[in-house]
């Protein structure tokens, strides 16, 4: 992973996590397009990487799976309500909170993984994927409450 890919990542999750802690109107496509773009630019990374062992097969499946629970866990936190006449969403302290922790726990697994015999070029190639996969997981939750809420969705302009 290049310093370019590091200053993307942080980039991204700070704009990801200061626009949520601020509060936004919701915008149901963007909660699938994002995610879905990070997790592709992630692929690609990976697959870059050079080759996949065995090893790095299970770790990467661990990996995505803990990204994916803190993403559900996330998704439930988040504060929906309405402000003039719209849908908004805000991350609560308890969201934030579990953001921090997956950042933990990401850093558990790699070094779990690396220890255990997995490449590390290619965990941490993955880092990009594993955030796509974790804002997918979110959405998956969150949009079923904005749809449920009843509260109209602004219109994208």
């Amino acid at each position: 992973m290049n310093i370019v890919q590091i200053a993307l990542i942080v980039l991204v999750l700070a704009l990801v996590v200061g626009k949520r802690l601020a509060g936004r109107p919701v915008d149901t496509r963007r909660s699938v397009v994002m995610p879905g773009i990070l997790a592709v630019y992630g692929l690609v990374v990976l697959r870059k990487a050079g080759p996949v062992t065995h090893t790095d097969q299970i770790w990467l499946a661990v990996s995505g799976a803990v990204s994916i629970a803190f993403g559900l866990a996330r998704g439930a936190t988040v504060r929906l309500y309405a402000r003039n006449g719209y849908l908004w969403a805000r991350y609560r302290p308890s969201t934030i909170l579990l953001w921090v922790a997956s950042i933990a726990a990401r850093f558990a697994v790699e070094a779990a993984a690396v220890a255990s015999g997995a490449g590390r070029g290619v965990m941490t190639s993955a880092l990009m994927l594993m955030f796509g996969l974790s804002l997918a997981a979110e959405s998956l939750v969150v949009v079923p409450r904005a749809q449920a809420s009843g509260i109209p969705v602004m219109a994208r302009s």
